[in-house]
């Protein structure tokens, strides 16, 4: 275990406090969580320049609490990044983007107005930061990472992060003296996306009254422990063939589970090289083509392309059909496109998450993969992107793929270490964190959300068809705005697409219009 980079602490002093977390993952190729968002790193592959005023631009660590909850635990180092090229001076705004659970240097590139932080940097005279959050990249207090290191990793610490840190930075670019680029003495705005939106929501709801707007693009505000309905964006935005063999093949191959036909079940397996694998594992393994969508929704269209034109001819392909090739040909190309990719993957490592339980457990890796799927565990946000209690024909992921799969694998990666365990070994629930965040249900004030049209994150969203009462209604204190035909979070990268273009140029004028109110509230001299 490494000190902590500020402070004196022994193992004996390592008193941790149980305080529930956060959740969600991606790991390859075990494969177990892929409920993470995700968005384009733009630090890698931009062209380096020397600023012509590089005290303007720079990087930075901050002490950070370890334990807001008890300072006396003392501090860890949180990187963040900074552009002050466009700032113009004390009591301008503050941009602060959080790029959630990955390592901050893949993000330096939202410094630049070609991203939303930039680009209202640009626009409104101020800084932009990109902070790390706690335990990814630079910004991890500890070297190994167990159910003991772990317990800081939460959405309450995390929370508090953003909020001590706008209230408290020296930041160098600010030679007033007396915190004049502070939240208490200009307008900071905190900005993210996925989970860190739905963290800048949650900020807002919780810890109301030092950010004085956000930005939330594809916020999971609503934890789901049963969240088959991820996959709901996904098959309407499908080629409608492609759907329709999709589902034939998920249907025929729920019904041949079902059966417990042993011969059956061993000749379905091994038409797609996984025929060692139990039902929820093999589930999961053919779901891959479509959990691609959210990060290359084209890949998922090669997978279609590939069934509906029977591996690469054009012969068979009827275009003008929404029926498909019909399930005696698209089961075999189905199969061939599993065995050509998974099967392979799991030939070359256990895929068995029966039997590969000591696998699990992987308190060396500080890659990020470790961190969220703590995150999934501990709070616990769920967002299991599971098939249906029962399939129904309508479904393109398997109903024996259930939140069962997934949610047993917590205890074996975070066993009970020096009697610290995580929070759904503790009885914590999705519910529960709903009800500390209110989730679909909460008010805010000053938060503008943007989601796109065919993000299968959706579902947990304010514009999810499946919230209670349906999508949350625009307001003028918290402004929904849906980007048609976009994926995940659609505007953080600034395109000039028409549907794009309109949507950021709304989400500048009521950012702008609220930092006028910030201005005039707060030039008023004293009453009287």
């Amino acid at each position: 275990m490494r000190p902590l980079t500020t402070i004196l602490l022994t193992t004996a002093h390592l008193l941790f406090g149980q305080v529930p977390t956060s959740s969600a993952a991606w790991l390859e190729p075990r494969h177990h969580f892929t409920n993470r968002g995700g968005y384009a790193k733009m630090g890698s592959g931009i062209k380096v320049v020397v600023h012509p005023h590089p005290q303007l631009v720079g990087s930075s660590t901050f002490d950070q609490l370890l334990d807001h909850h008890n300072p006396s635990k003392g501090t860890f180092k949180q990187r963040y990044f900074w552009d002050a090229s466009s700032w113009a001076g004390p009591g301008s705004p503050v941009f602060l983007f959080n790029p959630g659970e990955d390592a901050a240097d893949g993000y330096v590139g939202y410094l630049d107005n070609h991203t939303l932080p930039g680009l209202y940097a640009d626009t409104f005279q101020g800084a932009v930061i990109v902070i790390e959050h706690r335990y990814w990249g630079k910004s991890i207090p500890f070297d190994i990472l167990t159910a003991e290191t772990l317990q800081y990793l939460d959405v309450p610490q995390s929370i508090m992060d953003m909020t001590h840190f706008a209230k408290t930075v020296q930041l160098s670019f600010d030679s007033s003296g007396d915190g004049g680029a502070n939240a208490e003495k200009a307008p900071w705005v905190l900005i993210g996306g996925s989970y860190s939106g739905a963290l800048a929501a949650w900020t807002q709801k919780l810890s109301p009254g030092v950010f004085w707007a956000y930005h939330a693009t594809s916020a999971v505000i609503e934890a789901v422990h049963d969240f088959h309905t991820y996959f709901a964006p996904i098959e309407a935005a499908l080629p409608r063939n492609c759907s329709a063999d999709v589902r034939a093949v998920v249907a025929h191959v729920d019904r041949v589970l079902d059966s417990r036909n042993s011969t059956a079940v061993r000749r379905l397996k091994r038409m797609f090289g996984l025929e060692h694998l139990g039902h929820d594992d093999f589930a999961e393994q053919i779901t891959t083509p479509i959990w691609k969508w959210q990060g290359d929704h084209r890949a998922v269209f090669d997978f279609c392309d590939y069934m509906q034109t029977d591996d690469g001819s054009i012969k068979n392909v009827n275009l003008t059909s929404d029926r498909g090739l019909g399930l005696e040909k698209a089961l075999p190309l189905y199969a061939k496109f599993v065995n050509a990719t998974q099967g392979e993957v799991c030939r070359q490592f256990n895929c068995d998450s029966h039997s590969n339980a000591r696998g699990f457990n992987t308190p060396m890796d500080l890659s990020g993969r470790r961190q969220w799927d703590w995150m999934l565990c501990h709070n616990p946000f769920g967002w299991w992107q599971v098939g249906p209690p029962k399939s129904d024909g309508t479904n393109i992921v398997s109903s024996h793929l259930r939140p069962e799969h997934f949610s047993r694998q917590c205890a074996l990666m975070f066993p009970t270490t020096g009697g610290f365990n995580i929070g759904s070994v503790r009885g914590f629930t999705e519910s529960m964190l709903n009800a500390w965040t209110a989730g679909w249900d909460a008010e805010f004030e000053r938060v503008i959300f943007c989601n796109g049209g065919d993000d299968p994150w959706n579902s947990a969203t304010v514009t999810s068809k499946f919230r209670p009462g349906g999508p949350r209604r625009s307001t003028d204190k918290a402004p929904v705005f849906v980007i048609p035909g976009g994926i995940h979070v659609p505007d953080l990268v600034v395109d000039d697409t028409p549907s794009e273009s309109l949507v950021v140029s709304q989400e500048i004028e009521v950012m702008g219009r609220w930092l006028a109110e910030w201005t005039e509230e707060h030039s008023r001299g004293p009453v009287g």
